[in-house]
């Protein structure tokens, strides 16, 4: 797969190059209208056009690694049946409103050449949630969330097309709805929204949350896959099991474990691990495996925490749908014999559930999470740098990589990929990868939507966004709370056990380390089990065990810390005072109202020789303009900076007059604003 991702890009690479020096298409621009009686009502959202090389599916590859389309969005308003919207232009300057494009910003900039073209449009609703915050984002519908092409999208029939080079105008029709997959198991909640058929040992669950429900002001649901174990016995209430809840991305109907795909299923359906040359058949470890499924408004799960962008997912997950589990299945529901895993993103989500968490799970065995330690993010020194995408030094900020003969080969920029994700969508709306970090670690910002780390056009790092993600840098969380009422230096002692290799594709196991010494810093080397293995990529089980080594690895640590077993977990360590994310903090701290109440207007006070004025406050990021008002006539505009004084000179010894300061701010995914500051009368 590296393989070939990577003979893509340098092809696509080399398109780039070519694309320089050839006929660009300067005149071209998109007519897209929507076929009579396929919008029932005025509809909002987002429209995406790929360019694809003649003869191919744009939507068979848009990956940033290997795609060879080019990528141009557009959010739209008010599309019905009949109407039409035209796409042209697109340059840096106009992405709050206009046309974005990747890997080439405007379609001014598409290289002449023949074309498979193809249109979809993300179907936005508005909703107002239960903060005051109003949003249009699109809701997933059973279907895992792809960032393009997602159910109920409009899409076009693909045209073979030329780009001349000159003035040109391309007309496409949305004249069709992408449907979701089929469910042939039970409906809830509709937009196909349904389960999967249950087999024998293959369980499907959803519910209605009631908590998310309240939240987005719609009806929102959760899910989960459950693997039985061989000879389970629903009616046997007296032979109870153990949970390993593995996280990680959309499951579909295939549980999302790494588990039930080739020797594992029948392996596991039969109830013996095949015989080897070393090892004799033993039977499967007398487990259930479970799995969430809880695709979001804004990726295609939620990191299974409460957040003020997402909603209270954390409540979701363990306060509603676990119980609902732990009546329907013969589970021990006790923290020791409820066990955390997964990677990458559920690493991440692994490691955060036992942490925030301990009253409810026993422990962790996480692999190459997404950042511990925002001290790396991926390989950007986050609190420390100015910009995300570029260092001091002039290089760019790689973001994705992989390595032969252990030389190290860079597959994607952090710009690269950010730019990827904001022709996709705006306000960090993309379902991809960059934009959900923003939206799960970020606070919502003064225009509803995710208070993004940095500027997604120039990678300018906006230190006062980022020191709102602290709380979910987990090992800043630990040792801030390492004593006091949480205690976690003693109720997390022994309890996380984390794997990374050296070569991670990206970069994690930067955050692993860091969040290793800071955390040791406090409890000494030991306190976190740490493995890194030199070479190895991102991928496999923990610590690259085979499937069965890892399960019987897991059990083991549950029948330790039973009751009765050697190393009981201690109920000292399980209590309720040691929670964290809780919901209400949460949404007090980084919802709507904490938005407003960052905001202020300019304001003015007269003094001796002239006035003196604040710009107000703003979100970061915003860039402000400021005009004086002398007796109601305004004088020339001039930029001006947050937590600047300004300073009206007095001209005149006697002449007395009044004086207003008008600011206007700016910004990627803000509507402008001008805000007027009090009116004081002073010599002028």
């Amino acid at each position: 797969m590296l393989a070939r991702k990577l003979s893509a890009w340098l092809t696509w690479s080399a398109s780039l190059a070519v694309a320089q020096s050839i006929t660009s298409s300067s005149g071209l621009q998109l007519d897209i209208s929507v076929a009579n009686g396929l919008l029932n009502e005025s509809t909002n959202g987002r429209i995406e056009v790929l360019f694809a090389p003649q003869g191919t599916d744009p939507l068979d590859d848009t990956d940033v690694t290997s795609s060879l389309d080019y990528i141009y969005g557009e959010n739209v308003q008010g599309l019905i049946s009949g109407s039409a919207v035209t796409l042209a232009g697109g340059s840096n300057l106009t992405t709050r409103t206009g046309v974005y494009g990747w890997p080439l910003v405007g379609l001014q900039d598409l290289p002449s050449g023949n074309y498979s073209v193809q249109a979809f449009m993300n179907i936005y609703e508005t909703v107002t949630r239960s903060d005051g915050s109003v949003v249009s984002v699109r809701f997933p519908c059973g279907d895992g969330a792809p960032p393009i092409g997602g159910y109920g999208s409009l899409l076009t029939t693909i045209s073979d097309i030329e780009v001349s080079g000159n003035e040109q105008t391309v007309s496409l029709t949305f004249n069709d709805t992408v449907l979701a997959g089929e469910f042939n198991g039970s409906e809830i909640g509709g937009c196909s929204q349904g389960n999967y058929v249950d087999t024998e040992f293959l369980k499907y669950i959803k519910i209605r949350s009631d908590a998310l429900s309240t939240f987005w002001g719609r009806e929102m649901y959760v899910g989960a896959t459950v693997l039985l174990p061989f000879g389970y016995n629903q009616t046997d209430q007296s032979t109870r099991y153990p949970v390993l809840y593995h996280q990680n991305h959309w499951t579909a109907n295939q549980g999302a474990f790494r588990y039930p795909v080739a020797n594992f299923s029948s392996e596991w359906d039969a109830g013996m691990i095949n015989a080897t040359d070393t090892m004799e058949a033993r039977e499967t470890p007398k487990m259930i495996l479970i799995t969430f499924r809880h695709e979001t408004p804004f990726y295609d799960d939620s990191y299974a925490v409460n957040t003020a962008n997402i909603g209270p997912y954390g409540v979701a997950l363990n306060d509603e749908l676990i119980p609902h589990l732990d009546k329907t299945f013969n589970t021990i529901g006790e923290p020791y014999a409820r066990v955390q895993e997964g990677g990458s993103t559920g690493g991440w989500e692994s490691a955060a559930s036992l942490v925030f968490r301990p009253d409810l799970f026993g422990v962790t065995f996480t692999s190459y999470p997404d950042s511990l330690d925002f001290h790396r993010h991926q390989d950007i020194p986050l609190y420390d740098s100015a910009n995300a995408y570029v260092r001091d030094n002039g290089s760019m900020i790689i973001s994705i990589r992989t390595f032969e003969n252990d030389t190290q080969v860079n597959l994607a920029t952090v710009a690269q990929e950010n730019h990827w994700e904001l022709s996709q969508g705006t306000s960090s709306r993309s379902f991809l990868q960059w934009d959900i970090w923003n939206t799960v670690f970020g606070v919502q910002g003064y225009n509803n939507y995710p208070l993004e780390p940095w500027n997604k056009v120039t990678g300018e790092i906006y230190p006062a966004a980022v020191e709102y993600w602290k709380s979910f840098d987990l090992s800043n969380y630990i040792t801030s709370n390492w004593g006091g009422p949480k205690n976690l230096g003693e109720v997390l002692k022994n309890r996380i056990f984390i794997y990374v290799g050296t070569h991670d594709d990206y970069f994690l196991n930067e955050g692993v380390l860091e969040f290793q010494k800071r955390v040791n810093a406090k409890g000494g080397d030991g306190w976190t089990n740490v493995t890194v293995l030199e070479g190895q990529p991102h991928g496999g089980n923990y610590q690259r065990r085979t499937t069965w080594d890892f399960l019987e690895l897991a059990l083991q640590w549950v029948e330790d810390h039973a009751p009765d077993g050697k190393t009981p977990l201690s109920p000292d360590v399980t209590k309720a005072s040691s929670r964290g994310n809780d919901w209400t903090e949460v949404i007090e701290r980084g919802g709507r109202q904490a938005a407003v109440a960052r905001q202020s207007p300019p304001a003015l006070t007269s003094r001796w020789g002239g006035v003196v004025a604040t710009a107000g406050r703003w979100d970061p990021g915003v860039v402000l303009e400021a005009q004086w008002i002398v007796n109601g006539r305004p004088t020339a505009s001039f930029p001006v900076q947050q937590g600047e004084q300004i300073r009206f000179e007095s001209h005149s010894r006697w002449q007395k007059g009044q004086a207003q300061l008008a600011v206007t701010g700016r910004k990627i995914g803000y509507g402008d604003e001008t805000r007027y500051s009090n009116t004081v009368w002073a010599r002028l």
